[in-house]
């Protein structure tokens, strides 16, 4: 059941959650402190973490489906699954935001934004990342259609393609400098991202290393999780806190795709080891992680709305710092709320009116 990976999506979605919300304890004006500024530098790799789960996900549960029609059942249940996760914050989204900015609904791309197809301004910013899982579905419906070992191999030349052209656009073609960065097309962007190394890498994990030997998991796990802060310190000092920016998401991949790639083999090793997260917590809150990662910035941009920023202002630092940590958790719990009683069942009724 994958207990330790439903676990690391709720860790991930959280590491996303009090990125955000660390911004929020900044706009105050009063000191961070040491655990929000450690949120801040790497909070936001929580989505790299996401993007190489979705690939290990992906090549691990379908070893066995073979031929068109297993791919179009693939793709048919990863539609219902992210459209009866996504639609109802994009619903929420719309009615807060003609409240709070409507100027961001006037230059959003709505349709875009509702079916997740790549656009330069999206309703919901953290949906740009369900673009990408989009289109790492389609791929994968493709790839479903070959044997397992002709799959492998061609994960194996997709991904050495996509390294060597991401090396090509980062420093011989400079696609991602400023200036060169705005003119790239959404078709390139999306499909010839550096992000796809992180979908490809997972999908290589699920598909060749034998966790049953696996030696060591748990250093693996503490080696990986090490290199991650390791990758926070170095965006501070060496790229002034920016580097989830688009401008270097090339080394943010190299610097959190790899870590993000240790922890998952750990986490996965443990469990074939007899090593599990607490079982219910992890499979609800794994569970939850969708609705977590979609709903955060609209409860943080909300009460942002009705003056929490403002009045947190007038207090000491440690004030803040306890109100803000509150939140997330308060945003958690929601998270679990929406998923247990709104997104269940509308993906219940998704699945059978897509007749999967």
């Amino acid at each position: 059941m994958l207990i330790n990976i439903q676990f690391l999506r709720f860790a991930a979605a959280m590491l996303v959650v009090l990125y955000h919300t660390s911004s929020h304890v900044r706009s105050t004006g009063v000191d961070q402190g040491w655990f929000f500024a450690v949120s801040e530098a790497t909070g936001f790799a929580g989505v790299d973490i996401f993007f190489v789960i979705s690939g290990f996900i992906m090549a691990y549960t379908t070893g066995d489906d073979t031929g068109m029609g297993s791919g179009w059942n693939f793709f048919r249940r990863r539609c219902a699954r992210i459209y009866s996760g996504y639609w109802p914050f994009f619903l929420l989204a719309l009615v807060l935001y003609s409240i709070t900015d409507p100027s961001l609904v006037e230059k959003s791309s709505l349709l875009r934004s509702a079916i997740l197809w790549p656009a330069n301004h999206l309703l919901i910013a953290v949906s740009w990342t369900l673009i990408f899982e989009m289109f790492f579905y389609a791929l994968f419906t493709l790839l479903i259609i070959f044997f397992w070992q002709w799959r492998v191999r061609i994960l194996w030349l997709l991904f050495l393609f996509v390294l060597g052209w991401v090396i090509y656009a980062q420093f011989f073609r400079h696609a991602y400098d400023p200036g060169q960065l705005e003119y790239i097309s959404l078709a390139e962007y999306y499909t010839l991202s550096p992000y796809l190394l992180e979908f490809l890498g997972g999908a290589l994990l699920a598909a060749r290393v034998p966790f049953g030997r696996l030696r060591a998991p748990g250093g693996l796990l503490l080696l990986g999780s090490a290199l991650f802060l390791l990758a926070g310190w170095i965006n501070n000092h060496y790229f002034g806190g920016t580097i989830e920016q688009g401008y270097t998401v090339f080394y943010r991949v190299i610097l959190f795709g790899l870590p993000a790639f240790m922890i998952i083999s750990g986490m996965v090793g443990l469990e074939r080891a007899g090593t599990k997260f607490p079982v219910k917590f992890s499979l609800l809150a794994g569970g939850a992680s969708y609705a977590i990662y979609l709903c955060h910035t609209l409860l943080l941009r909300g009460t942002q709305f009705l003056g929490l920023n403002e009045y947190a202002s007038q207090l000491d630092a440690w004030q803040v710092q306890w109100i803000f940590l509150v939140y997330s958790g308060l945003m958690l719990g929601y998270g679990i709320l929406h998923f247990r009683l709104i997104e269940q069942p509308m993906h219940r009724g998704f699945k059978k009116a897509l007749r999967v």
